[in-house]
Formats: structure tokens, C-alpha cells, sequence
């Protein structure tokens, strides 16, 4: 009998130490629970409140993945979270916390300058002009004189042309097929500006297509010229060209 006395308390000592915790209002401090020996299975619903938990003695290390779903927190505190954008929802319906918005870092050392650019400039080098006005008569091509319209371009320099030209229309213009005041480098036609039909008897200034003379291999003397082509058919139908202006830019 005392064998069977002895043996029955060994095996509920924990037993009879928290009845007569429960009985007596005091604790038995002197216990001493194997971690992991009591689980949650093992607590009645509601058994462990938040006011039984020293502070911050749950965090969410304890809390397992997936384990706390909407259903599990009062309402007022999803609402809480949620309007915070303090929680997610996994595609099962799980939720977990969301970690607060970081900070601005600050900002980094500039990196290191590259390397610096070629050289370049641009600049007028030639500025040509007429003479005064010049009456181009119907069914001809009529030179126009220009002045200051010679340089040298120097090797590996583009060199652009570009101006304008003021035309008076004739107040008719038959059988003609387009008009134009024609440019020539070195006698070689390099660009136009048209000589318009209409409006008829009025003035016009037109500019003149940009045109380029390429990079030499070896500096080359260049000499612009301009001839007025008229392909109107009858008499009277007459153009008066004046005030041309070209700029030659180069580029090195």
C-alpha cells in the first residue's frame, strides 16, 4: 500500500502543487515548468488575458505565420489597423503585421565627373549680300550679284549655308512650273529659295533651304553665286529680286 501511495504522488506532484496553490491563495514558486510542456491546447478558452502578461512579453516571434486570422481580433482593432495600414491579408486570409514606412536615407557622394566633351564652336565666317534689286525678266535666268561671297574652308571644317531673299511676284505668272533663286558653290548649284505665283503683286521674303559643304581633306577656297530662274511665258511677267542675305556657319 505505501509502495502505491508513493508512486501515486510522484506522478501527480504538479497536480496536488496547484490544487493547493488554488486552495491555500498563495504560489508555489518553486516549480518549474519544462519549456514547451504546456500548450495551448492545454489552456481553458480565455484562461490567459492580456492583463496575466507582463508587457511586451509576447512579440511577434511567438506568434507562428498564419496563425492569427481577421476572426481573431475584435473589430474596432482590425478597423484601427487597417485604416493605419498596420496590416496585410494573404491571399488565405491570413494576416500579418506591415513594418512602418522607412525614412529617407541620406543622400549619397556624387560620383565621379566623366570625361570632359570635345571641343567644339560655331561661327559665321561669311556674311554675303546683294547689291540692290534686280529685275528678272520672264523666260530667263538672271543673275543676281552678291557681295563678300568668297572663303576658304579649312580641313575637316563643315561649313552651312543658309539666308533669305525678298521677291516682288509679277501679277501673273503663265506656263510657269516653279520659280526659284538658285545658290551655286564654286559653280555648282547647292540649294534654292523659291520664287512664289501667288499672291500676285505682292512681296515676299523667302528663306533659302540650308545647305553644307563638307569637310575637306585640304583647305578649299569656295565662291558662292545666284541666278534667278523665271518660267513665266509673256511680257510684263516679271520678278524683282533684292535684299539677299547669306550667312555661311562653320563648324570645327
Amino acid at each position: 500500500m505505501l509502495r502505491r501511495i508513493i508512486f501515486h504522488l510522484r506522478n501527480n506532484v504538479v497536480g496536488y502543487v496547484a490544487l493547493f496553490a488554488a486552495l491555500g491563495g498563495t504560489s508555489y514558486a518553486a516549480v518549474r515548468l519544462a519549456p514547451g510542456s504546456v500548450t495551448n491546447r492545454a489552456l481553458a478558452r480565455g484562461a490567459v488575458s492580456h492583463s496575466k502578461l507582463a508587457a511586451n512579453s509576447v512579440t511577434s516571434a511567438d506568434i507562428a505565420d498564419g496563425s492569427l486570422k481577421p476572426g481573431d481580433f475584435a473589430r474596432q482593432t482590425m478597423t484601427a489597423l487597417t485604416k493605419g495600414g498596420g496590416v496585410t491579408t494573404a491571399a488565405d486570409g491570413t494576416t500579418g503585421s506591415r513594418g512602418a514606412n522607412g525614412g529617407s536615407g541620406a543622400a549619397g557622394a556624387l560620383g565621379p565627373a566623366g570625361p570632359a566633351g570635345a571641343a567644339g564652336s560655331a561661327s559665321i565666317i561669311v556674311r554675303a549680300r546683294g547689291t540692290g534689286t534686280v529685275s528678272a525678266p520672264h523666260g530667263a535666268s538672271t543673275a543676281v550679284p552678291i557681295n563678300d561671297a568668297t572663303w576658304t574652308q579649312s580641313p575637316g571644317e563643315l561649313d552651312l549655308i543658309t539666308g533669305t531673299v525678298t521677291v516682288t511676284i509679277p501679277s501673273a505668272c503663265t506656263g510657269s512650273f516653279g520659280n526659284a533663286l538658285i545658290l551655286s558653290v564654286d559653280g555648282t548649284p547647292a540649294t534654292f529659295a523659291l520664287a512664289p505665283s501667288t499672291p500676285a503683286s505682292s512681296t515676299v521674303t523667302m528663306p533659302f533651304n540650308v545647305t553644307s559643304v563638307m569637310e575637306p581633306a585640304s583647305a578649299a577656297a569656295h565662291h558662292i553665286t545666284a541666278s534667278l530662274a523665271n518660267s513665266c511665258t509673256k511680257a510684263g511677267e516679271d520678278y524683282s529680286v533684292g535684299d539677299v542675305k547669306l550667312d555661311v556657319v562653320k563648324f570645327s
